[in-house]
């Protein structure tokens, strides 16, 4: 049925085109996809806007001239604050040696001679002088500078390289990432964009300043950085770009925009074999997803693919055991001339042109002996700083790299630092996940588990037990507030004369000892939170030293705030009032603020039923 219908419906098409107009051109266009661009896709974006005059940025970024601005500004401030690198000038000077020699180069191939215009070159002479000027206090200088890559990344999806600053003066400012691969062929396309050409045009004198230096990317012919862009970008990311290029009217005449898809269609093709392989090698191999005959198999698979002449399954994974034998040994027995032997076989190996199958046995089975041993060596460093992980992967790499991988976890396992995170973290909870290997449980008396880098808590009683306390000393809570004050109140009614305040104090006296004691009550209890919410923990967690040190550095703090804050009320009651009512307010706010903090400082250390022997136990 579904046959039938098929043909009837390539009936319908065939009477459809019959009767179609008979010119060619006319065919074309009604065949041609309605939605397939016609500007060229360096240049204009998918929504038709201009790339032109905005600097150097990634392929497949959609960015505008507002994020372009927004870039800029940045980078100005980063300037200003001092936190950019700036090029030397000798350094300037042998960019401008080398753009003035390829100009001048009369030696050069008629398709690097073609591949750029003559206004191009006219500005990359102009530039190249300019460099070479860059020691003289010339009018039109131009400063480049070199940022982190974060700085140049307006949002996930919108990077920049470059971006450039003309000031009114005749200067300009290029601001470069030093994340680019080629420094001076983006400060070239920043430059050449700066003077209004196309982006086209900087591709172009990009690609042909690379061919003259012999620094294209074979057999693709890109320039590094093109390359470097291709490498950032997600298969869906490179699908799309991919997509927009193809569909360009005239693509397959553009030598920039052919090399760019077959660059793009080898990466989608080929490369997600090599990435997987590498993702067995390392992540699968080191969480056990994998085995060695299966590891063994797929590495052998690839070779065959290629047309490779390997061993057999089973000889290679003898080999691989073997040299994970042999390496194990070694490490254990501390064998420092075995380990110097298989470091320089490996060395040897890797300096050959060409690695055939067995070579590549022989280093793969090397480097996944190693991460394993290494992966096996952090995780006890790890856990022995932090025994009990949360649920979040991050924690596990964010200590790894604290204690033991620093900067270098790709260089080390060929990973990125959360992958590795996630191999400890599985690792972790595939191990205590089991019944029998649950961790055990937190003591009373300690907050963390044993380990080597467990406190020695030299200051809690070995011989404490809990005690309660008597119901007479919660009475005694009452005397830090409130039994002074009905002390207060019943001198002042009886006699006239209070703890606080008397009646032979004049009117101007009470309002500023009552404004003080008001004012000390809002401190006290600011400075008091503030030391209790960090003290307590500390008691908590019985760390003695470090809750001494935080109690002592905020009631410090707290001090010199009462002073800062009773030196203020003084000079505004000096001037208001009297200096009469401004010495009552500071005596009093810091008589009272003092006490009151002092009283916060020492809540700390009345924890009842505290093992530390600083602290009364009989609490």
């Amino acid at each position: 049925m579904w046959s039938a219908c098929h043909f009837k419906d390539c009936d319908h098409l065939q009477s459809a085109l019959v009767n179609l107009p008979n010119q060619p051109s006319e065919i074309s266009d009604w065949v041609k996809l309605r939605d397939s661009p016609e500007d060229d896709p360096l240049c204009v974006s998918p929504a038709g806007k201009s790339y032109d005059g905005i600097g150097c940025f990634s392929l497949g970024t959609d960015v505008d001239l507002d994020d372009f601005q927004d870039i800029v500004w940045s980078q100005r401030n980063l300037k200003k604050l001092e936190l950019l690198d700036r090029i030397p000038n000798t350094t300037l000077q042998e960019y401008g040696a080398i753009l003035f020699e390829f100009i001048t180069d009369r030696y050069q191939s008629k398709e690097i001679r073609k591949s750029i215009l003559s206004p191009v070159e006219k500005m990359m002479l102009e530039l190249a002088k300019t460099f070479k000027d860059s020691q003289s206090d010339a009018f039109e200088g131009i400063s480049v500078f070199l940022g982190l890559q974060s700085g140049f990344q307006h949002t996930p999806g919108k990077q920049f390289w470059a971006v450039f600053q003309a000031h009114a003066s005749g200067t300009t400012d290029i601001y470069v990432s030093k994340d680019a691969k080629d420094l001076i062929g983006t400060v070239v396309h920043t430059y050449l964009s700066s003077r209004g050409f196309s982006r086209r045009e900087c591709f172009a004198a990009e690609v042909a300043f690379a061919r003259w230096r012999d620094e294209l990317v074979l057999p693709h012919s890109i320039t590094r950085r093109t390359d470097q862009d291709l490498e950032l970008m997600s298969p869906d990311e490179c699908i799309a770009f991919l997509q927009a290029v193809s569909f360009c009217t005239g693509g397959h005449q553009d030598g920039i925009l052919e090399g760019i898809k077959s660059a793009a269609r080898e990466r989608l093709l080929d490369y997600p074999t090599r990435s997987q392989l590498r993702t067995l090698s390392t992540t699968n191999y080191l969480n056990g997803d994998i085995g060695v005959e299966a590891l063994i198999e797929h590495r052998l698979d690839w070779h065959c693919h290629n047309h490779r002449a390997h061993p057999d399954n089973a000889t290679a994974a003898s080999l691989f055991l073997e040299i994970e034998k042999i390496i194990l040994r070694t490490l254990k027995a501390r064998d420092s001339a075995g380990l110097q032997m298989v470091t320089q076989a490996l060395e040897t190996l890797l300096g050959q042109s060409e690695i055939d199958a067995i070579g590549d046995i022989m280093a793969l089975a090397v480097f996944c002996t190693m991460r394993k041993i290494a992966c096996e060596e952090i995780y006890i460093e790890v856990t022995d700083r932090n025994p009990l992980f949360n649920d979040q992967s991050d924690q596990a790499a964010a200590f790894a790299e604290l204690f033991a991988l620093g900067s270098r976890c790709e260089s080390y396992f060929d990973m990125s630092p959360s992958q590795f995170g996630e191999v400890l973290s599985a690792k972790f909870r595939k191990h205590y996940g089991e019944s029998a290997h649950q961790p055990p449980l937190i003591e009373d008396s300690s907050s963390a588990f044993p380990s080597a880098y467990a406190e020695a808590q030299i200051d809690v009683d070995p011989n404490h037990k809990d005690s309660g306390m008597p119901k007479y000393q919660h009475f005694t809570f009452l005397s830090v507030f409130a039994i002074p004050a009905l002390i207060d109140i019943l001198m002042l009614t009886t006699t006239g004369h209070g703890l606080y305040l008397s009646a032979k104090m004049t009117y101007q006296e009470q309002h500023s000892a009552t404004l003080g004691l008001m004012i000390s009550l809002l401190i006290s209890g600011a400075v008091g939170t503030w030391i209790t919410c960090g003290g307590t923990y500390y008691l908590a967690s019985t760390a003695f030293s470090a809750m001494n040190y935080f109690v002592v550095t905020r009631l410090l703090g707290g001090f010199v705030f009462i002073l800062i804050v009773a030196t203020v009320g003084f000079i505004a009651f000096a001037f208001l009032s009297n200096i009469s009512a401004a010495i009552v307010f500071a005596l009093y706010l810091i008589n009272l603020s003092c006490y009151l903090c002092l009283l916060a400082a020492l809540a700390n250390y009345q924890f009842a039923g505290s093992a530390f022997q600083s602290v009364r136990n009989d609490l």
